[in-house]
């Protein structure tokens, strides 16, 4: 038994498997309910809190919690505290949700079973969270983030900081969150997940404008598109020569601000973003560009050959 991060099915795909389940049950009544027959009903109860069934869910891991007890199985018991957890959290319970997570933590850290003891934290932080108590919350990520770095838990690390930056943000803590992000592109650029370096950049060039600093703003927009540009992200690179567009026109360089908000519109229309070709044209207008001198523009453009 473990504790289920995420289960993905449909609701008649969970509830196929639970007849499933069900059946396999009874087989396994008929021999006595061993073991196999209490892991058996734990599974069920996660398939019955995916769809819902928070009381049905929540009698049969009581049920698994009794056996567990009665065998000493410390891991069981732990496990079934673990997914009370997520039972309360998903029926909006936070406090009984927290007070479970927190229980499972103590066992899995006395056993050093170190991605429980993440589940658990996080599943503690979200908690607290919801109950809108965001300096307990943010302790709890700080000290879930420490154990990932310890383990090089990459995945787990982005959970935890995407969660302090949430927290942060609330709090409009805007230098917190800058160093927070900074840590975010360095765990993306480490997995080389390349969309999430250019969101990072992109993420940091706005708190940069935010605070007015368009050079350092421009920076991180260009390093961004350009790695939006190195993996064909179309929807990515319109957005970036945006972002680059406004921060040269608060530089004062009208012209490649134009120039990147020709590009994007060159972009937009290649995909059909219709959204984005009003906004894009809109902005352009601005510059004092009527239709015909857009088009004009895009077509010196298309003819120079520096649109792939």
């Amino acid at each position: 038994m473990h504790i289920p991060n995420n289960i993905e099915l449909t609701k008649e795909q969970a509830k196929g498997k639970i007849d499933e389940i069900k059946q396999k049950l009874k087989n396994l009544e008929d021999q006595g309910k061993n073991s196999n027959y209490f892991h058996e009903l734990s599974t069920l109860a996660l398939l019955q809190i995916e769809i819902n069934e928070f009381t049905n869910a929540e009698k049969n891991l009581q049920m698994c919690l009794k056996h567990f007890k009665l065998q000493k199985d410390t891991l069981g018991i732990a496990a079934v505290y673990g997914i009370l957890g997520v039972l309360k959290y998903k029926s909006g319970d936070y406090n009984a949700s927290h007070e479970y997570y927190n229980k499972a933590y103590d066992i899995y850290k006395e056993l050093h079973q170190y991605n429980e003891e993440i589940v658990c934290l996080i599943g503690m932080g979200n908690a607290l969270i919801k109950l809108e108590q965001l300096e307990e919350a943010c302790d709890i990520f700080l000290e879930c983030s420490a154990k990932c770095s310890d383990r090089n838990d990459i995945y787990h690390l982005l959970d935890c900081l995407g969660n302090l930056i949430h927290i942060h943000e609330t709090q409009e803590k805007w230098d917190v969150v800058k160093e927070l992000y900074k840590k975010t592109l360095e765990a993306f650029e480490k997995m080389k997940d390349f969309k999430g370096i250019i969101i990072s950049n992109f993420n940091l060039g706005i708190l940069e404008k935010k605070e007015n600093n368009y050079r350092k703003a421009l920076y991180y927009f260009e390093t961004g598109t350009q790695r939006a540009r190195d993996s064909n992200y179309n929807e990515l690179i319109i957005k970036g020569l945006s972002y680059i567009g406004e921060a040269l026109f608060y530089l004062g360089n009208i012209k490649s601000a134009k120039q990147n908000y020709v590009e994007a519109l060159t972009y937009a229309k290649k995909v059909n973003d219709k959204n984005a070709i009003i906004q894009i044209k809109v902005i352009l207008n601005s510059f004092g560009l009527n239709e015909h001198q857009i088009q004009k523009e895009l077509d010196e453009l298309e003819n120079s050959g520096d649109i792939p």
